[in-house]
């Protein structure tokens, strides 16, 4: 297939297409972005509150939920295991009383990570769980970039489960009792002092979801402190939790073993974070005229940004920000920065779009990664698109002004991030691009591509060769 091949899908959304994983072609890159979008709920709280809801004996309704991988695999399993699952269009409702298998299909479980986050809800109503351990994208410092699960089978032991071991790629797990625990949460940090490493999150929202249904006190310091954990503990209070917030970053779960998770709850997702942040991105570099994000619950997701917006207004990107909207302006030229990614600043999903910003800066910048050791594979991407971008250590270097520009590449992209990005960076290509790996966008955007050709870029799904 050359990169003018005529045969086109006549489809933006990859479920439409043929084989589900086109790849897609981005016809002539300089087609400026006109218009405005909406951005649903984010990812990771979705993840994290039908998690919780998987543990009530309550009517569990959540708006504002995403069309993404992630919530047709969870409502997929949860249906299988017994629960009463309905989804009208971005409203998910769930009675999980009824679930009474924790047998998981294997395949289907493997294709997102946030299946780990059921662990707590099926060792509670049946004893036992196996969970595949590898999901999602491959960032992380284990063979095969696999994902870390240490953290989990750690908090899980503190928790009282037995049998619990990581074999074949699985988590096998059993507990007749789940008891209550004190764990500080910056244990399983790799830096205490910058309070940052790949297995706070997942730490912290495990040890959570744990405490609701277990037996007697548990005390859980230092909790990861974005939206994904904080709008989970208000979740498990309105389920009926009894949880006190004595100190920022700590709080007390006075359990009963499930029993108290009684109370119906209707929750709205905080807007998605990262989508957020992907839309500024393209509002800045491929925009022709000021790009309208809007959102409902909007400041919610501004608050939880405030990292990166300031890190945005450092490399001088124009925006302002309302109750339901943030106004992007086209950038011309703008500044480098040095920046670390932490767990308690800028997101890990975040940086790759820094990074692409950071090609339209005059001069050098740096960006220090503390999170996941392999969230750079997209870089090459940019560097074959005509960025000077480089990697030392656990830093990217951006040398700029040097932005996407190179025509006629091929691109397979690597993980989510790394797609999004990529797909951004082709669109101010004078030229056509093609872009494998395309699989990626679907576990973190309802149609990323589709919106994009809305508001005016040039893309079309080809058949994959890969």
């Amino acid at each position: 297939m050359t990169l003018t091949s005529a045969a086109v899908v006549p489809a933006a959304r990859l479920a439409q297409c043929p084989d589900g994983h086109p790849d897609l072609l981005v016809r002539g890159g300089g087609r400026r972005l006109r218009g405005e979008v909406t951005v649903p709920g984010f990812k990771h709280s979705m993840v994290t509150v039908l998690a919780a809801a998987a543990s009530a004996d309550a009517l569990v309704r959540i708006t504002n939920v995403p069309d993404i991988v992630e919530t047709g695999v969870l409502t997929s399993l949860l249906r299988d295991a017994g629960a009463r699952v309905t989804v009208d269009g971005d409203v998910l409702e769930l009675d999980a009383s009824g679930i009474s298998d924790a047998t998981l299909d294997a395949g289907l479980a493997a294709r997102i990570h946030g299946v780990v986050y059921l662990i707590p809800a099926l060792l509670h109503r049946t004893g036992h769980v196996v969970v595949p351990a590898n999901g999602g994208c491959q960032i992380g410092d284990g063979p095969g970039l696999a994902r870390p699960v240490s953290q989990y089978l750690s908090v899980l032991r503190s928790f009282g489960a037995t049998a619990v071991t990581a074999r074949n790629g699985d988590l096998q797990v059993s507990a007749t009792r789940l008891r209550g625990c004190e764990i500080d949460l910056l244990d399983h940090t790799t830096d205490r002092q910058l309070k940052t490493g790949p297995h706070y999150s997942g730490a912290s929202k495990m040890a959570l979801l744990l405490a609701a249904v277990s037996t007697g006190t548990s005390t859980l310091r230092n909790l990861y402190p974005k939206p994904d954990v904080t709008d989970l503990v208000g979740v498990l209070q309105q389920l009926g939790a009894e949880i006190e917030r004595p100190a920022e970053g700590t709080v007390v779960v006075h359990g009963r073993g499930g029993a108290d998770l009684r109370t119906p709850v209707s929750h709205a997702l905080v807007p998605d974070l990262i989508e957020v942040v992907t839309w500024i991105c393209a509002g800045a570099t491929a925009a022709a005229e000021p790009l309208v994000v809007r959102a409902d619950h909007l400041g919610r997701a501004l608050t939880a940004l405030t990292p990166e917006l300031d890190a945005l207004r450092v490399m001088g990107v124009d925006f302002e920000t309302g109750d339901r909207t943030v106004v992007v302006h086209p950038a011309e030229r703008l500044r480098p920065i040095e920046l670390t990614i932490a767990s308690h600043g800028v997101y890990s999903d975040s940086q790759p779009f820094l990074v692409l910003l950071a090609g339209l800066a005059e001069g050098r910048s740096r960006f220090t990664e503390t999170v996941w050791a392999n969230r750079f594979s997209y870089l090459a991407l940019l560097e074959e698109l005509g960025m000077r971008v480089g990697r030392t250590g656990r830093s990217a270097v951006v040398d700029g002004r040097c932005p996407p520009s190179a025509p006629g590449r091929e691109l397979v992209a690597p993980d989510l991030r790394g797609a999004a990005v990529a797909l951004l960076a082709a669109l101010t290509v004078p030229g056509p691009t093609v872009l494998s790996g395309t699989h990626h966008l679907a576990r973190g955007y309802a149609d990323l591509p589709g919106a994009l050709t809305a508001l005016g870029a040039d893309i079309v799904a080809v058949p994959s060769r890969r």
